[in-house]
């Protein structure tokens, strides 16, 4: 794919400007559509869509209603593509794309204010729809 001008940039070769419009596209398109759920023992493990793309994140502290939560759940949105396209003149080839996946762990800690995000854990469920 390199040779044809197409790349997949991983995080930690974003340059400034690449993580500038990225961090925006986080705010403006990812961050209105994302709802973490907490998960404690009065909150029972969620129910995940087949096929989704889901990440587990690992907290410490308390969240803004005072209570100590150490995971949560944050569920890629179904609405949003999993591979964007950076503009053309943030790239440096003809065609660069960045994972969804990748933007949500770099921002991860952005949804949860006040907590340290000690890890983020991608998964996916699958499993037979004819069940």
């Amino acid at each position: 794919l390199a040779s044809e001008g197409i790349r997949f940039l991983k995080r930690g070769d974003w340059s400034p400007a690449q993580r500038e419009w990225i961090s925006a596209f986080f705010f403006r398109e990812v961050m209105p559509v994302i709802t973490p759920i907490g998960l404690d023992p009065s909150h029972p493990f969620p129910r995940a869509l087949n096929k989704s793309l889901n990440f587990a994140v690992e907290l410490e502290g308390r969240d803004a209603f005072g209570r100590s939560s150490n995971a949560a759940i944050v569920q890629a949105p179904r609405v949003l593509p999993r591979v964007i396209r950076l503009p053309r003149e943030l790239g440096d080839s003809e065609y660069c794309f960045i994972f969804l996946s990748s933007i949500l762990h770099e921002f991860v800690h952005e949804l949860f204010a006040g907590m340290k995000v000690l890890g983020c854990y991608q998964f996916r469920v699958t499993r037979n729809s004819n069940l």
